[in-house]
């Protein structure tokens, strides 16, 4: 018996011309809704697509083998109910040459297939993690030994600032981590770059990255706050006499509440740490016989919950603009000496994987984005190999596109074509934060920018 599809799937099947992000959550069929797309595609009976020209990339092995045997299985069923069908044949033979995948096997043909321009041994290997957590240890233990050995300054400032003792286990867990970190973004080096550029000459922390965030942060959770203390002077209407003796202090906390928020909107980095540390909450009238009210207990707790928002304020708010500027200043020549140890770290261990013909899975990320991508004078641009890639496929299909990160999303955008034939399924409720540094706001980002789908407005 035929499945049956509600509308949203149905559009998400059917669905042409053009890119299509499909957010659902758990348990909706998002796995089976893309197979069907599959097998809608290449069935189609006026436009079909070769099952070779179709690029599916999933996160998994398992998953890959999993839909790539499904896809099969369904293409054989509809051979048996129409046994003389040329293109069913065709596409059960082109489904061995099927691009379905984990993006690592995807980085790793193309790695091999243009090894000559990177300038690569085509016979290199994938190290197991034991053999790559022996380099790592050799390469970091090596880099620190050289740093050691020079009596670098900003070097042994550095190790002051992280180490106890002579133990240095954190500077190299911090390297370490860093390196694992800069490797999910496309162009690493200059990513610190940027970064480190971010500590200089700062005067005023409202306007650095982290000051606008944190600053946005206290207008939300001000905004929370108030929104619990407007519902407590509501349920205070329920019980008058706790109203006559509460209402007065509640009032007096909106009325600071709302005057933060207006701070924090305004970007006045002073003003703010000077309302969050002088923000007082008048003492609450006693009431008897009142002890277990429920209205009474309820907002209780909810200024209880206000006075905790605060407090974490505080804490966020603790510097003035010009202490805050001094520590920044102060900040930089360790961060930059960081950034340039992680560096040393990362040719150090390339260098070691060289050696050996051998490479990890960030490698073929990394390698891949040489690949398809160059610098430009506005920037990075696509390669000339990217362009013939691209042309392979006639659709790019992205599974639990929630777990991508931002090196990863830059080649399926290079492969796909002017990004206009983009497939992406995910739910970014179940992103594995962390996992091979997902970024789920990629995901948000391209949520936020797509617009609903809306077959009316479709034209093909």
């Amino acid at each position: 018996m035929a499945r049956q599809w509600t509308p949203a799937q149905t559009d998400a099947i059917r669905a042409r011309g053009g890119s299509l992000l499909v957010s659902a959550a758990a348990g909706s069929g998002k796995t089976a809704v893309l197979v069907e797309r599959v097998l809608e595609r290449l069935t189609d009976p006026e436009h079909p697509t070769a099952a070779d020209r179709l690029l599916v990339v999933t996160f998994t092995r398992a998953a890959a083998a999993e839909m790539s045997a499904r896809i099969s299985r369904q293409i054989a069923l509809l051979l048996e109910e129409n046994p003389r069908d040329v293109h069913l044949q065709r596409q059960q033979i082109r489904m061995a040459r099927a691009h379905i995948s984990t993006i690592h096997s995807f980085c790793g043909d193309l790695v091999r297939e243009f090894f000559y321009k990177l300038e690569i041994s085509p016979d290199f290997r994938i190290l197991d993690d034991s053999e790559m957590a022996v380099l790592r240890a050799d390469a970091v233990e090596e880099v620190l030994e050289d740093y050691y050995g020079r009596g670098d300054e900003g070097f042994l400032a550095l190790i002051d600032a992280f180490a106890a003792g002579r133990d240095d286990s954190r500077i190299v867990r911090t390297v370490d981590t860093l390196y694992d970190f800069i490797r999910s973004h496309p162009f690493p080096e200059r990513w610190l770059q940027e970064k480190a550029a971010a500590y200089r000459d700062v005067t005023d922390p409202a306007q650095t990255q982290w000051g606008k965030t944190v600053l946005v942060f206290a207008e939300q959770a001000v905004e929370y706050a108030l929104s619990i203390t407007d519902h407590s002077l509501l349920l205070l209407r329920e019980a008058p006499e706790l109203e006559a003796a509460y209402q007065e202090a509640y009032a007096s906390d909106r009325a600071g509440l709302l005057a933060l928020k207006e701070t924090a909107r305004s970007g006045d980095w002073d003003e703010t740490v000077f309302r969050c540390s002088s923000f007082s909450f008048a003492r609450l009238k006693s009431v008897r016989g009142f002890s277990e009210d429920p209205v009474k207990l309820r907002v209780s707790a909810a200024r209880d919950e206000v006075k905790a928002v605060i407090k974490r304020l505080a804490g966020l708010f603790c510097a003035s603009r010009e202490e805050c500027a001094h520590d920044i200043a102060r900040l930089a020549p360790l961060v930059e000496k960081l950034f340039e140890v992680t560096m040393a770290y990362a040719r150090a261990l390339d260098a070691k994987k060289a050696e050996r013909r051998a490479a990890d899975f960030g490698d073929l990320e990394h390698w891949t984005l040489r690949l398809l991508w160059k610098d430009g004078e506005n920037g990075p641009e696509l390669t000339p190999e990217a362009a013939e890639i691209a042309a392979r496929f006639d659709e790019v299909m992205v599974d639990e596109y929630q777990d991508t990160n931002e090196a990863q999303d830059m080649i399926f955008r290079a492969v796909s074509q002017r990004e206009e034939n983009l497939f992406m399924v995910g739910d970014v409720k179940q992103s594995i934060y962390g996992f091979r540094q997902a970024m789920p706001q990629i995901f948000l980002r391209r949520r936020a920018s797509f617009p609903l789908y809306d077959l009316s407005l479709i034209h093909i």
